[in-house]
């Protein structure tokens, strides 16, 4: 019996990340010694103290039905604290705060929730392969915005404002970025805040790498005063705490897109 895949599948293929460690895995057992700088999972464990209240947490007999769905109200504040503390964001928890089973699934949840046929998508290149995989199975036209070494792999905003831009619904951008490490500064900023505004653009900035560069301090695109208006934000605890394999993520900001 034959049974047809959906058409929505006709421009995905094996994700990138999965081919490339296939094809290293057959490099290695071939003999080869190759070390991988393709995927930015931690090499340090959790701090014992985490690690200890998960043990004591999986021990206690509540601990294992059905959660929320939106999860627990405890771990919607400690994600608001996390973001006051850090990135001096207030977050109303109750509204402004969504943990996700690690931030990638986060993105497939935007998707899925805001974009369709007709609709485009504005992608940073070099970038993240995971925000293309979203764009195409929801159907949206992606239109890639290079990021080049002379304009500090920031996007040239300016340039995109001349462009036809009457069916781009959402804009993703990622800083610190992957994979180049940059971070953006509160003045780029601010002018990305004023360029989606004035274009009605839905910002999504993807922030797990904000603790990785100690030299520059974590930085949330929604501590623009205005943000809020126009962006989510996805964030993860996989690299700021080595949690990788934990899967906690969070996704923030407007409290009517998240509801």
């Amino acid at each position: 019996m034959q049974v047809s895949t959906a058409s929505r599948l006709a421009h995905t293929g094996e994700y990138y990340f999965s081919r490339k460690l296939r094809e290293l895995a057959a490099l290695n057992a071939a003999g080869a010694n190759i070390i991988s700088l393709g995927i930015g999972s931690p090499d340090l464990p959790p701090h014992p103290s985490v690690v200890a209240a998960l043990a004591a947490t999986a021990a206690q007999p509540t601990a294992h039905g059905y959660q929320s769905y939106q999860g627990t109200p405890a771990l919607r504040r400690a994600m608001a604290d996390f973001y006051q503390t850090h990135y001096g964001v207030a977050l109303d928890p109750a509204t402004e705060v969504l943990p996700l089973a690690g931030s990638k699934e986060g993105l497939m949840h935007i998707g899925m929730a805001f974009l369709e046929a007709g609709d485009a998508v504005l992608l940073p290149n070099p970038g993240y392969p995971t925000y293309r995989a979203v764009a195409e199975i929801c159907g949206a036209a992606v239109r890639e915005y290079d990021l080049t070494a002379e304009s500090g792999w920031l996007p040239d905003l300016a340039a995109l404002a001349e462009t036809d831009l009457s069916r781009v619904k959402m804009m993703l951008v990622n800083y610190p970025h992957m994979p180049t490490g940059t971070p953006a500064s509160p003045a780029f900023l601010t002018e990305l805040v004023a360029f989606a505004k004035t274009h009605h653009i839905m910002l999504v900035h993807d922030n797990p790498y904000g603790f990785v560069l100690n030299d520059t301090p974590p930085t949330s695109l929604l501590s623009v005063p205005g943000a809020k208006e126009v962006a989510l934000e996805l964030n993860s605890l996989s690299k700021s705490h080595n949690l990788a394999g934990w899967r906690v993520g969070m996704l923030v900001g407007r409290a009517d897109w998240l509801t």
